[in-house]
């Protein structure tokens, strides 16, 4: 297995239902639902002809897009240096990887 196909996995697997469950506790997100869903009412209530409705219907839904596939490629960039970053610790020797695991605690 490639770790592009590695990543595949891992990206479809954790943005799935782990991350509905973590937005579904995360107030800020739940917030921002709640303003998208009015401002979802209020333009039902604009009175927009079929043209219209169509044109907005088809800009919401390029930007909805456009946002998940921002949203995945993100968080598939922040796991491919996860990987480099934990890649590069096990390359430094232990002794040395200690002495900086120590001085980390002592700035906490």
């Amino acid at each position: 297995m490639t770790r592009e196909e590695l990543l595949d996995i891992l990206v479809k697997e954790r943005t799935q239902d782990i991350l509905e469950e973590s937005l579904r506790n995360n107030e800020v997100y739940q917030t921002a639902m709640e303003e998208h869903d009015k401002a979802c009412e209020r333009l039902e209530m604009a009175g927009l002809n079929e043209e219209q409705r169509e044109v907005v219907d088809e800009v919401l839904s390029t930007i909805s897009r456009c946002m998940a596939i921002y949203g995945s490629a993100g968080y598939r960039q922040g796991l491919d240096d996860g990987i480099d970053l934990v890649v590069e610790i096990l390359k430094v020797p232990s002794t040395e990887l200690n002495d900086n695991i120590l001085m980390l605690k002592k700035d906490e």
